[in-house]
Formats: structure tokens, C-alpha cells, sequence
């Protein structure tokens, strides 16, 4: 999300405006923000956690997800039609800090379903996660501009369309303070026209 989708559009202020100098951080480790000097930073969190008191958030953008698997697999497996059907499949997953991520859903009723699918690959990357739906290793649940181009190819096939995947959200966080520093708030708000046009 932050080299695809962060990066290009701060790239691009920065090029727009000789003065703003960047250094931007890809890591996905819960950064204090305060204290490791960060002007803010972007991330999937709905609530600030009590210690992150002192920081304000912005909600940025909200990321679709996908469930996704090549060609290949689908023909061997066949095509899950109901959420139900996923545990009988092989999933590829987001893996990070000892927990496997859940696939959030809401089902056709209404309600609000977490899946913790049958895990074949944990991974903490989703470009590898993608990369391994690519070559027929199972079920992924991705985010929609990841693999846009690849299902327009035909490379991916999006499952499961009428089960609508939960968004994530994204927000950026800074440290409260009386007046924004211009650099941030212009980064801020160039982030928050784009971002949600790149989802």
C-alpha cells in the first residue's frame, strides 16, 4: 500500500514543490509516532489505542478487498459460491506478529462474517500472497487495487463478488499540536483527494 499507493502520490507533490524534502518509511511495525519523530503516519486502524492519546486521526481512504484464485486452481478445485464453501478450499494469508488476519464479509443477509480460512501459505506480504494466487497456490483475499491488473488479464479470477468483502479502512495520525506544519498539512490533504481515487 505504501509503494503502490502512498508513495507515488507524495513523489509527486514533492516533484510539484522543489522545497519539500520527504523520507518515507515502508514498514508495517506500529510506529510511535511522538516519539520516533514521524510528522504522521498512514495505516489501517479505525481507533487510536489508549497510549496514542496525543495524536489526531484522518480517515484517508477505504481499501476493497477481493477474494481471488488463478484460472488453474479454480479449474482443479472449482469455484467456492458461498463463504461456507472456503473451508474446503486451500487459502494463501496474511500472517503478521503470531496472528493469521481474518476475511471480513458482509453476507448477503446483512451480517457481518470473520473467516479465518484453512491457511496453506502464511505470508506477510500481500504482493507474495498475490504472486502465489498467481501460480495456482490457492484462495486469496487481496486488496482490489492490487490485483486489478491482474484479474483484468485474466491472470486472477475475483470470486465471492456477491458476498461484498468488508473495506479496510486507512487513516493518517499525527501529534496534536496548535498549528499543522504547512509540509504536513499540504501532504495530508494531497493524500486524501488521491487516495481514494487509487483504490
Amino acid at each position: 500500500f505504501g509503494s503502490r499507493c502512498v508513495a507515488p502520490i507524495l513523489v509527486d507533490l514533492a516533484q510539484k514543490n522543489p522545497n519539500l524534502e520527504l523520507e518515507i518509511d515502508f514498514d508495517d511495525r506500529r510506529v510511535d509516532v511522538i516519539k520516533e519523530g514521524f510528522d504522521f503516519v498512514v495505516r489501517a486502524a479505525p481507533l487510536l489505542s489508549e497510549a496514542e492519546r496525543n495524536l489526531v486521526a484522518r480517515r484517508m481512504a477505504e481499501q476493497r478487498m477481493a477474494v481471488c484464485a488463478s484460472p488453474t486452481y479454480l479449474a482443479a478445485r472449482g469455484t467456492p459460491r458461498e463463504l461456507d464453501d472456503l473451508a474446503a478450499h486451500q487459502c494463501i494469508v496474511y500472517y503478521r506478529s503470531g496472528q493469521i488476519w481474518e476475511w471480513r464479509f458482509t453476507s448477503r443477509h446483512g451480517t457481518q462474517v470473520a473467516l479465518q480460512p484453512p491457511a496453506r501459505l502464511l505470508l506477510d506480504n500481500y504482493e507474495a500472497i498475490a504472486d502465489a494466487a498467481d501460480k495456482g497456490c490457492g484462495l486469496a483475499w487481496l486488496p482490489y487495487w492490487l490485483i486489478r491488473d491482474r484479474v483484468a488479464s485474466g491472470r486472477l479470477v475475483h470470486i465471492l463478488e456477491d458476498q461484498a468483502s468488508r473495506p479496510v479502512e486507512y487513516y493518517a495520525l499525527w501529534p496534536k499540536a496548535k498549528h499543522l506544519p504547512l509540509r504536513t498539512r499540504t501532504a495530508l490533504d494531497a493524500l486524501a483527494h488521491q487516495l481514494p481515487h487509487m483504490m
